[in-house]
């Protein structure tokens, strides 16, 4: 099964839109301005997706379930830098966002990124061969290097209830793996 061409969540469809690009900003990539930066995430709306429980991609209150999104790595230390997702609106990310959708996708080059942009040390600019979604019913966020110009929040998920992964094919589009158990 490739990644899925479903229809939008309502929430997603419903957030504005990149003209250029065609689809919906995601809650954390819009900026102030309304414009979006989809080389970073808005550390604001990322501390606000944490107090208030929204959906990173919808900016929407999260349900029973909630979906993360990483590689291999993150998802067997549960710990993530993007917020909770909604498990739809995370599927559609599969196809909506370039860098996973296609695996020859690289990253905006550096004089595209603000110079406020950071880089925390956790992350990793290497691209995973493997996107794991691992569905659960809570979290737990910890605000990372406070008062500092590292500061970001750290999503620690409880364990996975389910997990599902993609990997791409020899001519890099997403496919699904065979079920797993967490």
């Amino acid at each position: 099964m490739s990644a899925p061409e479903h229809v939008l969540p309502e929430t997603l469809a419903a957030r504005p839109h990149d003209r250029r690009r065609g689809i919906p900003i995601p809650y954390v990539n819009e900026k102030d301005d309304h414009t979006a930066d989809f080389a970073a995430i808005q550390s604001a709306r990322v501390l606000t997706c944490a107090r208030e429980r929204l959906c990173g991609s919808c900016g929407q209150p999260l349900g029973w379930w909630l979906a993360f999104l990483g590689g291999p790595r993150t998802a067997s230390e549960r710990a993530y830098l993007d917020p909770p997702m909604h498990p739809d609106c995370a599927l559609a990310s599969l196809t909506l966002c370039p860098h996973i959708a296609r695996r020859e996708h690289r990253r905006a080059p550096e004089h595209r990124i603000s110079a406020d942009t950071i880089t925390p040390e956790l992350m990793t600019e290497a691209k995973p061969d493997r996107w794991v979604m691992g569905i659960c019913r809570d979290y737990e966020a910890r605000i990372i290097a406070p008062r500092t110009p590292q500061s970001h929040v750290l999503f620690l998920a409880k364990p996975f209830k389910r997990i599902r992964s993609w990997s791409y094919t020899p001519d890099g589009r997403l496919t699904e793996d065979p079920p797993q158990r967490p």
